[in-house]
């Protein structure tokens, strides 16, 4: 299977993973050194070394097999258990792979902490489904992004903010990493039970977060902590989030036409372009 010599892209290492977990409850004897232990394996489990798999895989070094595994784990595709000499990966919704099959043959494993299943799950089906599984490839630029931004919740959902706010061309890639920063810098020093009211990435970027930010540093507006702050031109593009997605944030406060709303009256009764009357 991808057998042509070449590093397997991720979707390639993905299979490569179900392709290679037991099939039945088996034990493999694993071997690190001069240190050996009888491994029990469940079903959908499999137990490889990042050293085994980087050279599995022609990858060019460890780490990128641990983030890779790391971000499998993250979008709960497969959970890890690190035990004394490696670790052990166990594919969620297992079951999920499966066409059926008769169990025959021996399930069992060479040395060296290496392990096959006996009948695995037929790779036409796999194939059929590997792209419902497996979470799209990042936007050029996202992950570095990601990692600025400073609560990681709903990345897939991020994803699809970060390749739409680009794609409008209102911002480029350096001026949104810029204000990034400097709204990241906002809640630095924020005590762990104010961060929870950090918004979640996409609707940061939805809600157009980063025109917040004043060009050329100084103090970050407040807006997305307190919406009391929000100056007319600000509401303006919450009240046309509000009217093309349908959708109303919970730091905005209540929405337009609930009681308590803090949208200013003179623009809930001015309609925003092809307004739906909600604006």
């Amino acid at each position: 299977m991808f057998d042509d010599g070449k590093p397997l892209s991720e979707r390639e290492a993905w299979l490569w993973l179900i392709s290679n977990a037991a099939w039945r409850p088996m034990q493999i004897l694993v071997r690190n050194g001069r240190a050996a232990e009888m491994l029990n394996l469940d079903r959908g489990q499999l137990s490889f070394s990042r050293s085994f798999l980087q050279k599995a895989w022609r990858w060019t070094s460890e780490k990128r097999v641990r983030t890779f595994l790391n971000r499998l784990e993250r979008e709960s595709m497969v959970d890890l258990l690190t035990g004394q000499l490696q670790t052990v990966i166990s594919i969620c919704n297992y079951g999920v792979f499966q066409n059926g099959g008769a169990l025959t043959g021996p399930a069992n494993g060479p040395a060296m902490g290496q392990q096959r299943a006996g009948n695995g799950p037929e790779e036409e089906n796999i194939i059929n489904i590997k792209n419902k599984i497996l979470p799209p490839p990042s936007p050029p630029g996202f992950d570095e992004w990601y990692a600025i931004y400073p609560r990681k919740k709903a990345p897939q959902a991020a994803k699809k903010a970060f390749a739409k706010a680009l794609a409008s061309g209102l911002i480029a890639l350096p001026v949104l990493m810029e204000r990034t920063r400097a709204f990241a810098a906002t809640w630095a020093n924020e005590p762990k039970d104010r961060r929870k009211f950090i918004p979640y990435p996409a609707s940061w970027l939805n809600a157009g977060g980063y025109d917040d930010e004043p060009e050329g540093g100084g103090e970050p507006a407040p807006a997305p902590i307190n919406p009391r702050t929000f100056d007319d031109d600000g509401w303006r593009r919450r009240l046309k989030y509000f009217q093309d997605a349908d959708k109303w944030l919970d730091e905005w406060g209540a929405k337009p036409g609930e009681p308590g709303c803090l949208v200013p009256p003179h623009l809930i009764l001015t309609p925003v372009s092809n307004s739906k009357g909600a604006a």
